[in-house]
Protein backbone atom coordinates (compact mmCIF):
# COMPACT_ATOMS: atom_id res chain seq x y z
CA UNK A 1 0.00 0.00 0.00
CA UNK A 2 1.27 3.42 -0.35
CA UNK A 3 2.07 5.59 1.89
CA UNK A 4 2.14 9.28 2.51
CA UNK A 5 3.50 11.88 4.66
CA UNK A 6 2.92 15.44 4.87
CA UNK A 7 6.55 16.12 6.33
CA UNK A 8 8.21 13.10 6.05
CA UNK A 9 7.93 13.03 9.98
CA UNK A 10 7.59 9.84 12.20
CA UNK A 11 9.36 11.21 15.83
CA UNK A 12 9.78 14.74 16.46
CA UNK A 13 11.56 16.30 19.53
CA UNK A 14 10.53 18.86 22.38
CA UNK A 15 12.47 21.53 20.45
CA UNK A 16 11.72 21.00 16.71
CA UNK A 17 12.68 24.18 15.10
CA UNK A 18 16.30 25.14 14.00
CA UNK A 19 17.93 27.28 12.47
CA UNK A 20 21.07 27.91 9.77
CA UNK A 21 23.46 30.95 9.47
CA UNK A 22 26.30 32.17 7.37
CA UNK A 23 28.21 34.84 7.79
CA UNK A 24 25.49 37.39 7.56
CA UNK A 25 24.52 36.26 11.21
CA UNK A 26 26.49 37.14 14.36
CA UNK A 27 28.64 34.83 16.36
CA UNK A 28 28.45 35.70 19.82
CA UNK A 29 27.10 33.07 22.18
CA UNK A 30 24.24 35.89 22.99
CA UNK A 31 22.92 35.57 19.77
CA UNK A 32 22.31 31.80 19.86
CA UNK A 33 21.22 31.61 23.22
CA UNK A 34 18.32 33.68 22.36
CA UNK A 35 17.81 31.49 19.63
CA UNK A 36 17.52 28.69 22.18
CA UNK A 37 15.12 30.28 24.98
CA UNK A 38 12.80 30.44 21.69
CA UNK A 39 12.75 26.83 21.71
CA UNK A 40 15.38 26.36 18.64
CA UNK A 41 17.49 23.54 19.51
CA UNK A 42 19.81 23.35 16.13
CA UNK A 43 21.69 25.51 14.11
CA UNK A 44 23.27 24.42 10.61
CA UNK A 45 25.98 26.59 9.75
CA UNK A 46 27.39 27.38 6.21
CA UNK A 47 31.23 25.95 6.39
CA UNK A 48 31.95 25.87 2.73
CA UNK A 49 30.55 27.37 -0.71
CA UNK A 50 32.13 25.98 -4.26
CA UNK A 51 36.11 25.41 -4.43
CA UNK A 52 37.40 28.01 -1.87
CA UNK A 53 35.02 29.82 0.17
CA UNK A 54 35.43 29.25 3.55
CA UNK A 55 32.88 31.53 6.16
CA UNK A 56 34.99 33.44 8.20
CA UNK A 57 32.34 33.39 11.41
CA UNK A 58 32.40 29.85 10.77
CA UNK A 59 34.50 28.48 13.58
CA UNK A 60 32.52 31.40 16.36
CA UNK A 61 29.07 30.37 15.30
CA UNK A 62 29.92 26.75 16.13
CA UNK A 63 31.51 27.37 19.39
CA UNK A 64 28.86 29.68 20.77
CA UNK A 65 26.16 27.51 19.10
CA UNK A 66 27.99 24.88 21.25
CA UNK A 67 27.76 26.88 24.26
CA UNK A 68 24.15 27.58 23.97
CA UNK A 69 23.38 23.86 23.63
CA UNK A 70 22.43 23.52 20.45
CA UNK A 71 23.56 20.89 18.49
CA UNK A 72 25.52 21.98 15.53
CA UNK A 73 25.30 20.53 11.37
CA UNK A 74 27.29 21.81 8.69
CA UNK A 75 26.13 22.98 5.19
CA UNK A 76 28.08 24.04 2.05
CA UNK A 77 26.61 25.33 -0.92
CA UNK A 78 27.37 23.74 -4.06
CA UNK A 79 28.78 25.25 -6.99
CA UNK A 80 29.72 22.15 -8.95
CA UNK A 81 29.66 21.47 -12.32
CA UNK A 82 30.80 17.95 -12.97
CA UNK A 83 32.64 15.10 -11.30
CA UNK A 84 35.55 16.41 -10.79
CA UNK A 85 34.97 19.82 -9.65
CA UNK A 86 32.04 17.54 -7.18
CA UNK A 87 34.79 15.60 -5.54
CA UNK A 88 37.18 18.68 -5.06
CA UNK A 89 33.66 20.58 -3.42
CA UNK A 90 33.56 17.69 -1.22
CA UNK A 91 37.25 17.11 -0.05
CA UNK A 92 37.07 20.79 0.99
CA UNK A 93 34.10 20.60 2.79
CA UNK A 94 35.62 17.60 4.70
CA UNK A 95 38.40 18.96 5.49
CA UNK A 96 37.37 22.46 6.44
CA UNK A 97 34.74 20.09 8.98
CA UNK A 98 37.72 18.43 10.48
CA UNK A 99 39.51 21.98 11.11
CA UNK A 100 36.55 22.94 12.82
CA UNK A 101 37.05 20.00 15.12
CA UNK A 102 33.93 18.15 13.99
CA UNK A 103 33.91 14.29 13.77
CA UNK A 104 32.35 12.39 11.27
CA UNK A 105 28.75 11.61 12.99
CA UNK A 106 28.02 15.54 11.87
CA UNK A 107 25.09 16.13 9.67
CA UNK A 108 26.32 17.54 6.92
CA UNK A 109 24.27 19.40 4.22
CA UNK A 110 24.73 19.63 0.45
CA UNK A 111 22.75 22.99 -0.70
CA UNK A 112 22.23 22.45 -3.88
CA UNK A 113 19.66 25.18 -5.28
CA UNK A 114 22.08 27.29 -7.27
CA UNK A 115 20.61 27.69 -11.08
CA UNK A 116 24.10 27.28 -12.61
CA UNK A 117 24.45 23.85 -11.98
CA UNK A 118 24.05 21.83 -15.43
CA UNK A 119 23.95 18.38 -14.13
CA UNK A 120 22.38 18.73 -9.95
CA UNK A 121 21.59 15.25 -10.07
CA UNK A 122 24.52 13.07 -11.14
CA UNK A 123 26.99 15.70 -9.57
CA UNK A 124 25.24 15.54 -6.41
CA UNK A 125 25.59 11.49 -6.00
CA UNK A 126 29.29 12.33 -6.62
CA UNK A 127 29.83 15.19 -4.38
CA UNK A 128 27.72 12.88 -1.52
CA UNK A 129 29.93 9.60 -2.63
CA UNK A 130 33.39 11.63 -1.93
CA UNK A 131 32.00 13.05 1.94
CA UNK A 132 31.25 9.53 2.18
CA UNK A 133 34.25 8.09 1.35
CA UNK A 134 35.98 10.97 4.28
CA UNK A 135 33.46 8.75 6.53
CA UNK A 136 30.89 11.74 6.81
CA UNK A 137 27.39 9.28 6.48
CA UNK A 138 25.21 11.81 8.44
CA UNK A 139 24.70 13.64 5.09
CA UNK A 140 21.15 15.46 3.94
CA UNK A 141 20.58 17.48 0.92
CA UNK A 142 18.59 20.56 0.92
CA UNK A 143 16.57 22.54 -2.04
CA UNK A 144 13.56 24.52 -2.48
CA UNK A 145 10.40 22.33 -3.34
CA UNK A 146 10.21 23.01 -7.21
CA UNK A 147 13.62 21.29 -7.28
CA UNK A 148 12.37 18.16 -6.00
CA UNK A 149 9.44 18.43 -7.53
CA UNK A 150 11.07 18.37 -11.02
CA UNK A 151 13.78 15.42 -9.46
CA UNK A 152 16.81 17.67 -10.19
CA UNK A 153 18.10 15.60 -6.77
CA UNK A 154 18.58 12.03 -5.42
CA UNK A 155 16.69 11.05 -2.66
CA UNK A 156 19.85 8.63 -1.59
CA UNK A 157 19.63 10.98 1.78
CA UNK A 158 17.03 12.83 3.86
CA UNK A 159 15.82 16.27 2.57
CA UNK A 160 15.39 18.91 3.52
CA UNK A 161 12.95 21.11 2.07
CA UNK A 162 12.58 25.02 1.49
CA UNK A 163 8.83 25.97 0.92
CA UNK A 164 7.79 29.60 1.75
CA UNK A 165 4.41 30.21 0.51
CA UNK A 166 2.91 26.97 1.83
CA UNK A 167 1.79 25.55 5.28
CA UNK A 168 3.47 22.21 4.70
CA UNK A 169 6.65 21.07 2.58
CA UNK A 170 4.88 20.05 -0.35
CA UNK A 171 7.29 16.91 -0.76
CA UNK A 172 6.45 13.76 0.58
CA UNK A 173 9.03 12.73 3.47
CA UNK A 174 10.93 15.38 3.74
CA UNK A 175 13.14 15.69 7.15
CA UNK A 176 13.16 18.96 7.82
CA UNK A 177 11.20 22.21 6.25
CA UNK A 178 12.38 25.36 6.09
CA UNK A 179 9.45 28.06 6.29
CA UNK A 180 11.01 31.41 6.83
CA UNK A 181 13.67 33.44 6.05
CA UNK A 182 13.06 36.07 8.11
CA UNK A 183 12.45 34.15 11.90
CA UNK A 184 10.57 36.64 14.67
CA UNK A 185 12.08 39.29 11.73
CA UNK A 186 15.43 38.43 13.31
CA UNK A 187 16.60 37.86 9.94
CA UNK A 188 17.38 34.38 10.19
CA UNK A 189 16.11 31.09 8.26
CA UNK A 190 14.03 28.81 10.55
CA UNK A 191 13.09 25.25 10.08
CA UNK A 192 10.46 22.12 11.53
CA UNK A 193 12.94 19.09 12.08
CA UNK A 194 10.67 16.49 11.53
CA UNK A 195 12.54 13.50 12.37
CA UNK A 196 15.51 14.72 14.79
CA UNK A 197 18.29 14.85 12.77
CA UNK A 198 19.23 18.18 13.57
CA UNK A 199 17.49 18.42 16.93
CA UNK A 200 18.47 15.32 18.63
CA UNK A 201 22.04 15.04 19.50
CA UNK A 202 21.57 11.30 19.87
CA UNK A 203 20.01 11.37 16.36
CA UNK A 204 21.24 9.83 12.77
CA UNK A 205 20.33 10.02 9.52
CA UNK A 206 21.17 6.41 9.19
CA UNK A 207 18.16 5.58 11.70
CA UNK A 208 15.13 4.40 9.94
CA UNK A 209 12.63 6.26 11.71
CA UNK A 210 9.71 3.99 13.34
CA UNK A 211 5.99 5.52 12.34
CA UNK A 212 2.16 5.19 13.24
CA UNK A 213 0.28 4.84 10.09
CA UNK A 214 -3.82 5.24 9.51
CA UNK A 215 -5.44 4.75 6.20
CA UNK A 216 -8.54 7.17 5.34
CA UNK A 217 -11.55 5.10 5.73
CA UNK A 218 -14.76 7.42 4.76
CA UNK A 219 -17.32 7.50 1.30
CA UNK A 220 -15.53 6.46 -1.65
CA UNK A 221 -13.72 8.95 -4.42
CA UNK A 222 -14.36 10.81 -1.25
CA UNK A 223 -12.19 12.42 1.16
CA UNK A 224 -11.42 14.07 4.64
CA UNK A 225 -10.72 17.62 5.54
CA UNK A 226 -7.14 18.49 6.56
CA UNK A 227 -6.97 21.09 9.27
CA UNK A 228 -4.91 23.23 10.65
CA UNK A 229 -4.34 23.59 14.81
CA UNK A 230 -6.69 22.12 16.97
CA UNK A 231 -9.54 23.34 19.41
CA UNK A 232 -11.37 26.94 18.76
CA UNK A 233 -8.45 28.07 16.79
CA UNK A 234 -8.26 25.76 14.22
CA UNK A 235 -9.57 26.21 10.56
CA UNK A 236 -10.14 24.16 7.10
CA UNK A 237 -6.79 23.81 5.40
CA UNK A 238 -9.16 23.16 2.11
CA UNK A 239 -7.30 20.13 1.51
CA UNK A 240 -8.56 16.82 1.58
CA UNK A 241 -7.33 13.35 1.88
CA UNK A 242 -8.99 10.50 -0.34
CA UNK A 243 -10.72 7.38 1.05
CA UNK A 244 -8.24 4.37 0.80
CA UNK A 245 -4.70 6.84 1.16
CA UNK A 246 -2.34 5.83 4.17
CA UNK A 247 -0.61 8.61 6.51
CA UNK A 248 2.06 8.51 8.82
CA UNK A 249 1.18 9.62 12.20
CA UNK A 250 2.98 12.07 15.01
CA UNK A 251 0.95 12.49 16.98
CA UNK A 252 -2.87 12.46 18.95
CA UNK A 253 -4.99 14.19 20.93
CA UNK A 254 -8.82 14.12 21.92
CA UNK A 255 -10.50 17.43 22.10
CA UNK A 256 -14.10 17.57 23.97
CA UNK A 257 -14.28 13.82 23.45
CA UNK A 258 -12.91 14.24 19.25
CA UNK A 259 -9.65 12.50 18.57
CA UNK A 260 -7.37 13.79 16.23
CA UNK A 261 -4.38 12.87 14.61
CA UNK A 262 -1.38 14.64 13.58
CA UNK A 263 -0.14 14.44 10.26
CA UNK A 264 3.26 16.89 10.35
CA UNK A 265 3.15 20.56 11.28
CA UNK A 266 0.31 21.50 12.98
CA UNK A 267 -2.28 19.97 10.59
CA UNK A 268 -4.51 17.23 11.66
CA UNK A 269 -7.37 14.86 10.87
CA UNK A 270 -10.36 13.17 12.20
CA UNK A 271 -9.26 9.92 14.10
CA UNK A 272 -13.22 8.89 13.46
CA UNK A 273 -13.08 8.22 9.72
CA UNK A 274 -9.54 6.69 9.55
CA UNK A 275 -8.51 2.94 10.09
CA UNK A 276 -8.07 3.41 13.71
CA UNK A 277 -10.76 5.59 14.89
CA UNK A 278 -9.78 4.48 18.88
CA UNK A 279 -6.52 6.05 19.19
CA UNK A 280 -2.72 4.48 18.70
CA UNK A 281 -1.35 5.77 22.09
CA UNK A 282 -3.43 4.96 24.75
CA UNK A 283 -4.61 8.14 25.58
CA UNK A 284 -6.70 8.43 29.50
CA UNK A 285 -8.35 12.14 29.91
CA UNK A 286 -8.67 12.99 33.46
CA UNK A 287 -11.17 15.51 34.65
CA UNK A 288 -8.54 17.07 36.89
CA UNK A 289 -4.93 18.08 37.49
CA UNK A 290 -3.00 18.76 40.00
CA UNK A 291 0.37 20.89 39.49
CA UNK A 292 3.25 18.82 41.42
CA UNK A 293 5.57 21.73 41.06
CA UNK A 294 5.38 25.33 39.05
CA UNK A 295 3.94 23.99 35.96
CA UNK A 296 4.28 26.18 32.60
CA UNK A 297 1.12 26.84 30.51
CA UNK A 298 1.94 26.80 26.69
CA UNK A 299 -0.22 27.94 24.12
CA UNK A 300 -0.50 25.46 21.07
CA UNK A 301 1.43 22.12 21.18
CA UNK A 302 3.19 22.17 17.80
CA UNK A 303 4.74 26.18 18.18
CA UNK A 304 4.71 26.00 21.60
CA UNK A 305 4.45 29.43 23.56
CA UNK A 306 4.69 30.00 27.42
CA UNK A 307 1.82 32.23 28.25
CA UNK A 308 2.10 32.00 32.08
CA UNK A 309 3.16 29.57 35.24
CA UNK A 310 0.71 27.93 37.59
CA UNK A 311 1.60 27.57 41.28
CA UNK A 312 2.00 24.26 42.44
CA UNK A 313 -0.63 22.30 44.41
CA UNK A 314 -3.02 24.44 42.14
CA UNK A 315 -6.04 21.83 40.89
CA UNK A 316 -7.44 22.51 36.55
CA UNK A 317 -9.68 21.04 34.79
CA UNK A 318 -8.85 19.40 31.94
CA UNK A 319 -10.89 19.42 28.67
CA UNK A 320 -8.52 17.34 26.52
CA UNK A 321 -5.42 15.13 26.54
CA UNK A 322 -2.30 14.74 23.69
CA UNK A 323 0.36 12.38 22.51
CA UNK A 324 2.97 14.70 21.01
CA UNK A 325 6.92 14.88 20.89
CA UNK A 326 7.23 12.14 23.12
CA UNK A 327 4.99 13.25 25.66
CA UNK A 328 1.45 13.57 26.95
CA UNK A 329 -0.22 16.67 27.30
CA UNK A 330 -2.98 18.38 29.29
CA UNK A 331 -5.45 20.82 27.85
CA UNK A 332 -6.87 23.47 30.34
CA UNK A 333 -9.43 24.78 28.18
CA UNK A 334 -8.99 26.74 24.27
CA UNK A 335 -5.16 25.75 22.91
CA UNK A 336 -3.66 25.86 26.37
CA UNK A 337 -1.83 22.91 27.71
CA UNK A 338 0.37 21.61 29.98
CA UNK A 339 3.27 18.77 30.16
CA UNK A 340 2.42 15.40 32.64
CA UNK A 341 5.52 16.16 33.83
CA UNK A 342 4.40 18.87 35.95
CA UNK A 343 0.72 17.64 37.16
CA UNK A 344 -0.34 14.64 39.32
Amino acid sequence: MLMFALSGAANVSAATKFADVASYQPDDVVYFKNLATDQVAGVVVKLTEGGGYINPKANKQIASAKAAGMKVSLYHFARYNGAASARSEANQFAQAAKNAGLGTDTVMVADVEDNGLKTPYADTVTFQKQLASWGYHNQVTYSMASWFWAKKLPLNYPIWVANYSANMPQVDNAAAWQYTSNYAGKSVDMSYDFTGIFTQKNSSVTQAPTAKTVTIQYKPNYGIALWQGLGTSKYATGRYLKTGTSWRVLGEAVINQQRWYNLGGDQWIQATYTSKPYGQYGLIQPKTVTTKTSGQLVNGLVQQKVIKTLASGTRWQVTGVAAWAGAVWYNLGGNQWISSKAVL
